[in-house]
């Protein structure tokens, strides 16, 4: 029993740290959508005695179901303990009473209505006339068709532009207009998230934190956004969501799926803090959020499953000394200093290597083209003293010097391409003269012959 009254008054929060957030703007929401689980107030009609109260049902042509039980708790305030004081349960027209209460100071008293999946309550301190407490059950349903957005408010409190992410709140009024409870068949083995409450929010959502004035639920949180088990009566309640949004560039897309409509989307955003686009926006209103001014962007009249792109853009960007600072905050630019540094000693060794390389084929292209050359030469002078000699046809001799000739002329051509055939050719018989084994050895037949005219 302990369990299932936990269930029944203690709504389910999923809680988070919300960084980033402005406190006043939190606060200011806060007052506006303000929760009923919140602090109760110790009223001076605490000091009746007796509760009498009718339990209905809501739902055209719904009737009570019999033996429906009413819980009488009491609510410690100092404490925040929950006890249960007395159950009863209701006549055939409904009506059911508690009497000889205990009154004192930080107590409070809960009526709650046992009718299974939705247990609606009242907190007597809240209460004026204890004698005319009226409660309402409802038929359930397990289609969405009636629900609907009243309003979805997105607003931005604070931007922190040197980590660029965005604290982000919505306020979402959930509208079921029917006259039935909606709630969601966990028994089905088919059950998916399109069978529930669904909501998405921007990628890359962080630390998010949802609370709502719905009866107890339950939350899934998936890779698109969230998705609620809880219960929807008919009228409006209010879903609060925080979460944080790293954003790349000057901002980031939004693709805002209503798959039930929305009556009216308005999105809020710092003064210079940026621009809202969507289909159906219209200019920048200036609006004051807790003493802070805020660009509000609005729509209105999405049909259910509209899918609304929302474009925010000129986000505040870190400073240049902010972006320094994180660098060498970070072990990031020990990285690249290595790299750098690695990077430019490959490039030393491998022009070292390389010049080493085309010296040493420069060297030894030289020197075969000159031991070349120098060999052809020499074999020119010999030709010529063989010729001389009487050991060779002149034609066969012709032949094979001209062949030795353009030998030469080829190396002269790759040493030089300013010279004329003429001028080569000429080069090439001088240095074939100054090659020549008979000319190296003149001056030695001169110096003898002084010597036999001496004799």
């Amino acid at each position: 029993m302990n369990h299932h009254l936990s269930q029944i008054t203690s709504p389910y929060t999923k809680r988070t740290p919300i960084r980033l957030l402005s406190l006043a703007a939190i606060i200011a929401l806060a007052l506006a959508f303000m929760f009923q689980s919140a602090a109760l107030p110790v009223a001076s009609a605490q000091a009746q005695d007796s509760i009498l109260g009718i339990v209905t049902n809501g739902t055209e042509g719904g009737v009570l179901p019999e033996n429906l039980e009413v819980l009488l708790l009491s609510i410690d305030l100092a404490s925040n303990q929950i006890i249960e004081q007395e159950s009863t349960t209701v006549d055939e027209d409904g009506i059911f009473s508690f009497s000889n209460l205990v009154s004192g100071p930080g107590l409070s008293y809960r009526v709650v209505v046992n009718s299974g999946t939705f247990t609606p309550s009242v907190d007597m301190a809240n209460q004026e006339n204890w004698q005319n407490v009226r409660m309402k059950i409802y038929d359930e349903t397990t289609s969405l068709d009636e629900i609907t957005i009243n309003s979805y408010v997105m607003m931005i409190p604070t931007i922190d532009a040197r980590s660029k992410q965005a604290g982000i709140l919505t306020v979402i009024n959930v509208d079921n207009r029917g006259d039935e409870i909606w709630t969601p068949d966990l028994t089905d083995p088919d059950l998916t998230g399109l069978d529930l409450l669904r909501f998405n929010l921007p990628e890359g959502f962080e630390d998010l934190a949802i609370e709502s004035e719905l009866p107890t639920g339950n939350i899934l949180e998936i890779e698109t956004g969230f998705a609620l088990t809880n219960p929807i009566p008919p009228g409006e309640a209010a879903v609060l969501i925080s979460y944080i949004l790293p954003y790349e560039g000057d901002g980031f897309d939004f693709n805002l799926k209503l798959p039930y409509g929305a009556d009216k989307v308005r999105m809020l955003i710092p003064d210079e803090g940026g621009i809202i686009t969507a289909e159906g926006f219209g200019g920048a209103e200036s609006v004051v959020v807790a003493e802070n001014v805020f660009n509000q962007f609005e729509g209105t009249d999405y049909a259910a499953g509209t899918e609304l792109l929302a474009k925010f853009s000129g986000l505040p960007q870190p400073t240049p000394l902010q972006q320094l600072s994180d660098f060498f905050k970070g072990r990031t630019y020990v990285i690249v200093i290595i790299w750098v540094v690695g990077i430019a000693l490959l490039a030393i060794l491998g022009y070292a290597m390389y010049s080493s390389r085309k010296r040493n084929d420069l060297s030894s292209d030289d020197d075969n083209e000159l031991v070349g050359r120098a060999d052809v030469i020499a074999e020119i002078a010999e030709l010529d003293e063989e010729f001389e000699s009487g050991n060779i046809e002149e034609d066969d001799y012709n032949d094979r010097r001209d062949e030795l000739k353009r030998l030469v002329l080829e190396f002269d051509d790759d040493s030089s391409d300013a010279l004329d055939l003429e001028d080569a050719d000429d080069n090439v018989d001088s240095d074939v003269d100054s090659a020549d084994p008979a000319e190296s050895s003149e001056p030695d037949s001169e110096d003898e012959k002084p010597k036999e005219s001496d004799k």
